[in-house]
């Protein structure tokens, strides 16, 4: 496969960001360097002028270097794009090259067929090609099933109308990897075609040919595209995938496009881009007006932005939001520029000096005299194109709007015309909770649960994220009634009120009910949680049914929607609830004029400093709020936006069931300085539940690039059990970046979803986000089903050989079937989505002495896209797949190792981290990279004594080299490589994982568990104890010394050892200058359901990084935790007794 266009890309990229590094660097350090003539030219203190002149000549040079560096940069950014498009082109080129038989096992249809029958189907198989607007098939046409290779097939359902190029919602799109029946078109109406978007190529297989496999196969139909939720949330995001994907992908007819203002012009995929940022599914209309208002602003340039509603009757527009005052105004749908687009229904752009004031009577022109442009759009109601709802004008006091700004606007009213639900039409009145202040209320009904208990107790409180609003409500049943078997039914006499209003209620609050025993109230029989506004913001009214849960299981966010049940359920346990009604609808509304009339005042106890309290507070995100912090962090915001890091903890001060004060808070958040992408990430963890602060926090993220998004996405994927509904601003940002970006964000994506699919709490939100990523993301699609398709071989294999009697039989059989498997000609394992392989060697592949048999796998890369990153380096590829085992820890663990790295290599330290590749693909399923050229600290010492003849006394001898050799490590290191370079790898490859190892608190630190390569590199492998959790025997610890550092690894040094120590010092420095940042991960993580993770051991990263100490004070006791670990004489027993056991 050709890659050479790629390759040179990516080599120009990476020569480019050298230059870049050492051009900044060395303008830092000039800027950096003290001025010796910092004064004004004149003055009396000069010595020169010619020195001043020097001085100034050398500033114009810097600023000159720094333009530069910036402009290459830019050029960066393009050529990046430009490799996302060979990838992509080359992409095209497989699909295209592709193998019948490759790709029919690739399809997720076929692969529950046996291998004869795919090589049957491959036997019957036709290739077609089909250009552009051809037709695939109609009424009379031979009817072959086809399957979809590449390109995209539109199946056109009859009579609908549609303007060129527009497909319906009843249409079929199909593409890569799709199976179009056309029998199951042409018996609904014969008037179904099919026809082709440009260039398409698909495998056409008799369709008699496919139905002797009828019983393994449940159709031979199959689009995603086709794909319909019943769940409003998960409907809704699919629909904005589907348009979101369209606008990524769209191109302007004409680039060229003529414009009056080429600096104002923007390309329709950076205004989408530019919405996608500004509006989320959590916004209300409010927010929603006001995020389009400021885009709008700084993309037309406006000076005046106004947005009427139609009012009820459709009688008057109202004047909801004005840059110049008007709000509240009435306007007559028959007046004004609102009515002339209202009238028509069609946009209107017009310049004022040139307009036909004559034609025009209804418009007041007097009060657009100061104005030269105006341009406003119909906003019409969702799946209608002749209903208009509102209208927006933008107006522009200095510049001439074109088509081009109007053709813009329009996509922006298409984006809001979800947020219009949630206001008055002519066919529905609404209600703001904010008008109402009767105390919040519900009243349980039935309760049914398996209990032999007769009479239960019911629990009720109103949560913000983990806090208590107002305190628990109890009440007690009646006695229950035996209903099937064990079931019994419970009846309530009372309701329950809470100590708030239904006003003061915050958008996040969701109640928790916990049944218990009157006799225990503290140990629960049962419980169900719900969120009390729904995905669409309205106040949940009348009766609901919801699941009771028998498991004490953490309560998640993402569980909230599911325990609400339909009334058709056969659920035995559950309880059903009645929530007052309302005259009308209630919807949350985050702006309230008349919650603005009585601000919050703070209670006069405040904390005496405020940088004291920030710096402990940002130090450790851990350390709970004060009272007297929370107060002090209120009454002194206006002098904390402009410090970022200040964010987190005035949120965390906000009191969310204070709707003036959550109202000042909101738009605060509009006035801060933005967070960066680090400390944004600390607005996902589960502390900050409130859905426009999420959004909010998702906006922050953007900047991140691809390299960095993917290093965190372990963490965002586990952020999204935290958000309350299926869709929101975290899964679309997500989901953008994964279609922008397939190949380096997209693939990370996939597997990470793929990993939890098991799991019933996450399996539709997951199912959802990886169903519309595979929808959209083009020719990627086959190349992830082929990685499935292997893995579930892989899998059945691995099962297979965990049933033989022994050792050889495991591997016969392990041989044999890697050398009969089918496998596609080219693929991909999740270890590296940016490497193909086209076998494996089956002669090389092994089982491993381990009781749950992983398998060794050897296999043949096909010329990679880019090389294998490090540390493998060798022409066959090793990775071992392992079935029954839990990789998440591992996965997690090697996963903070690399973002130690990163941070590490960004304050200037490299300390030649070995962090391999692990991926969790399923339950106790996953694959571990194989680092080359390496050797366990224990096969080094039994190794030296390989001459000896004697297995026993071989191992006495490998045993007394672990205890009390010295030189092993030396001696090998040189023997395998040559001296200077390897010593100095060593000496700090060990300074990072010492360090490292300390602050993850990683235990089962034996010497197999250690590993040496050839070029110096020391490392750690198996992860399966992190958090201080440290071997034990017979109650004893185990593992004593704070990290691994023995004589020999001291000796393999020789004379760096002062080195070894400073890099320590200097890399512990850096990760408590990042403190913060970890222990969010680790929060961040809390949901993956890691055993040893828990919000118990998350303190251990706070402990070892003392941070309750100074730099100076931290600094002495870890030279002192260096000494101590070397003269720890137990770990040099572990490595003994380790070579003894096995």
């Amino acid at each position: 496969m050709e890659t050479t266009t790629v390759k040179s890309l990516l080599e120009e990229d990476a020569a480019i960001l050298v230059d870049i590094k050492k051009e900044l660097q060395d303008i830092h350090l000039m800027m950096e360097t003290p001025s010796q003539h910092a004064v004004r030219p004149g003055s009396p203190l000069s010595s020169s002028n010619v020195e001043v002149a020097a001085s100034t000549a050398k500033q114009l040079s810097i600023r000159k270097r720094f333009k530069t560096a910036v402009r290459q940069l830019v050029f960066m950014e393009k050529t990046k794009d430009k490799v996302h498009e060979a990838y992509e082109s080359e992409s095209v080129s497989r699909l295209r090259n592709m193998p019948t038989l490759s790709l029919l096992c690739a399809v997720p249809l076929f692969q529950t067929l046996d291998g004869a029958a795919l090589m049957d189907l491959n036997a019957h198989v036709q290739v077609t090609s089909h250009s552009a607007n051809s037709t695939i098939f109609a009424k009379g046409l031979d009817a072959c099933v086809y399957i979809i290779r590449c390109g995209t097939a539109w199946v056109k359902a009859p009579g609908k109308e549609r303007t060129s190029g527009e497909f319906h919602h009843d249409d079929v799109v199909c593409e890569s990897g799709d199976i179009v029946d056309p029998v199951e078109f042409l018996d609904k109406n014969d008037q179904f075609k099919c026809v082709a978007v440009g260039l398409v190529d698909a495998l056409a297989i008799p369709r008699e040919v496919l139905l002797k496999y009828k019983d393994h196969l449940p159709r031979l139909s199959d689009s995603l595209h086709s794909v319909r939720y019943i769940n409003k949330a998960c409907e809704s995001f699919r629909k904005w995938a589907s348009h979101t994907a369209s606008g990524l992908r769209y191109e302007a007819k004409d680039s060229n496009e003529s414009t009056t203002n080429p600096s104002l012009y923007v390309s329709p995929q950076s205004f989408i881009r530019e919405i996608l940022l500004s509006i989320s599914p959590e916004l209300d209309l409010d927010h929603c007006i006001q995020c389009m208002a400021r885009l709008f602003t700084r993309v037309f340039q406006a000076q005046t932005i106004r947005l009427y509603l139609l009012n009820p009757r459709a009688t008057h527009f109202l004047t909801k939001f004005a840059t110049d005052g008007g709000s509240g105004a009435q306007v007559p749908t028959s007046m004004g520029v609102p009515g002339l687009v209202y009238r028509h229904q069609l946009p209107l752009q017009m310049t004022i000096a040139t307009a036909d004031t004559a034609a025009m009577p209804q418009v007041d022109w007097p009060a657009y005299h100061a104005h030269k442009s105006v341009v406003a759009v119909p906003v019409f109601q969702p799946k209608t194109s002749d209903v208009v709802l509102a209208v927006w004008e933008v107006i522009s006091d200095t510049i001439e709007y074109s088509a081009h700004e109007m053709h813009l606007l329009e996509l922006a009213a298409t984006f809001m015309q979800p947020y219009l639900g949630q206001c008055d039409r002519p066919t529905q009145r609404m209600g703001s909770i904010s008008q109402v202040e009767t105390p919040s209320s519900m009243k349980p009904r039935v309760l049914r649960l398996a209990t032999p208990i007769s009479t239960v107790q019911l629990t009720v409180g109103l949560y913000h994220g983990d806090q208590l609003i107002v305190p628990e409500v109890s009440i007690v049943s009646a006695k229950g009634t035996a209903v099937t078997g064990s079931v019994k039914e419970f009846d309530f006499a009372d309701g329950i009120s809470f100590g708030c209003s239904v006003q003061s209620l915050p958008r996040a609050v969701h109640v928790v009910w916990r049944v218990t025993s009157v006799a225990k109230p503290h140990k629960a029989l049962a419980h169900a949680a719900c969120l009390l506004f729904s995905f669409d913001h309205y106040l949940r009214t009348g009766t609901l049914t919801l699941r009771l849960e028998r498991k004490s299981s953490e309560l998640l966010p993402v569980g909230f929607e599911d325990s609400v049940l339909l009334s058709t359920h056969h659920e035995d346990n559950y309880m059903v609830v009645e929530f007052p009604k309302y005259q009308y609808p209630l919807t949350y509304r985050s702006y309230d004029p008349v919650m603005l009339s009585s601000p919050w005042q703070a209670p006069p106890d405040c904390a005496s400093d405020l940088t004291d309290v920030l710096a402990a507070i940002t130090s450790d995100p851990m350390r709970p709020l004060t009272p007297a912090d929370k107060a002090y962090l209120w009454t002194s915001r206006d002098a904390l936006t402009s410090t970022p890091a200040a964010l987190m903890p005035f949120l965390l001060s906000v009191d969310w069931s204070n709707r003036a004060q959550v109202t000042e808070a909101y738009a605060f958040l509009y006035r801060w300085s933005a967070p960066t992408y680090l400390q944004a990430l600390q607005l996902l963890s589960r502390k900050f539940p409130d859905p426009f602060v999420r959004a909010y926090a998702v906006r922050c993220l953007d900047s991140l690039p691809d390299y960095r998004l993917r290093l965190y996405l372990l963490q965002l994927v586990q952020a999204l059990k935290y958000e309350p509904h299926h869709d929101s601003a975290l899964m679309r940002f997500l989901f953008v970046r994964a279609v922008k970006s397939p190949s380096e964000v997209g693939y990370a994506l996939f597997w990470l979803l793929q990993a939890e699919l098991h799991l019933p709490l996450v399996h539709d939100r997951f199912q959802l986000l990886s169903t519309q990523y595979l929808c959209h993301c083009s020719t990627y699609r086959l190349e992830l089903y082929q990685s499935v398709y292997v893995m579930r071989l892989l899998e059945a294999i691995a099962m297979q050989v965990k049933l033989q009697p022994s050792k050889a039989a495991s591997e016969a059989m392990l041989r044999d079937r890697l050398a009969n498997a089918i496998v596609p000609q080219w693929f991909q394992l999740p270890l590296h989505p940016t490497v193909f392989y086209t076998s494996f060697v089956p002669a090389q592949c092994r089982v491993m002495d381990s009781a749950k048999k992983p398998l060794f796998l050897c296999l043949v890369p096909m010329k990679p896209l880019q090389p294998l990153p490090a540390p493998s380096n060798s022409i066959c590829h090793n990775t071992i797949f392992k079935c029954g085992d839990d990789l998440r820890q591992d996965q997690l663990t090697l996963q903070l190792l690399r973002v130690m790295d990163d941070l590490w290599k960004s304050a200037g330290l490299d300390l030649k981290v070995s962090a391999y590749a692990c991926v969790s693909t399923g339950h106790n399923i996953g694959f571990i990279q194989v680092v080359d050229q390496a050797s366990t600290l224990a096969s080094i010492c039994w190794d030296r004594h390989r001459h000896r003849t004697s297995r026993r006394v071989r191992k006495a001898a490998a045993i007394k080299t672990a205890m009390w050799g010295k030189a092993v490590l030396t001696d090998w290191l040189a023997h395998k490589s040559a001296g200077d370079d390897a010593t100095a790898t060593f000496v700090v490859s060990c300074a990072g994982y010492c360090v490292a190892t300390y602050v993850l608190g990683v235990g089962d630190r034996h010497n197999d568990n250690l590993m040496l390569t050839e070029s110096g590199r020391f490392l750690h492998i198996d992860f399966g104890h992190f958090l201080g959790h440290f071997k034990t025997y017979c109650g004893y610890k185990r593992e004593r010394a704070p990290f691994v550092l023995t004589p020999a690894m001291v000796h393999a040094m020789g004379d760096r050892f002062d080195t070894f120590r400073a890099k320590c010092v200097a890399a512990f420095a850096v990760l408590r200058a990042n403190a913060s940042l970890l222990i969010t991960l680790l929060q961040l993580a809390l949901s993956s359901g890691i055993p040893e993770l828990t919000p118990d051991t998350i303190p251990w990263l706070a402990t070892s990084l003392m941070l309750d100490l100074t730099d100076d004070q931290a600094t002495d006791k870890l030279n002192a935790l260096i000494d101590v670990a070397l003269a720890t004489v137990t770990t040099r027993i572990n490595h003994a007794t380790h070579i003894l056991a096995h």
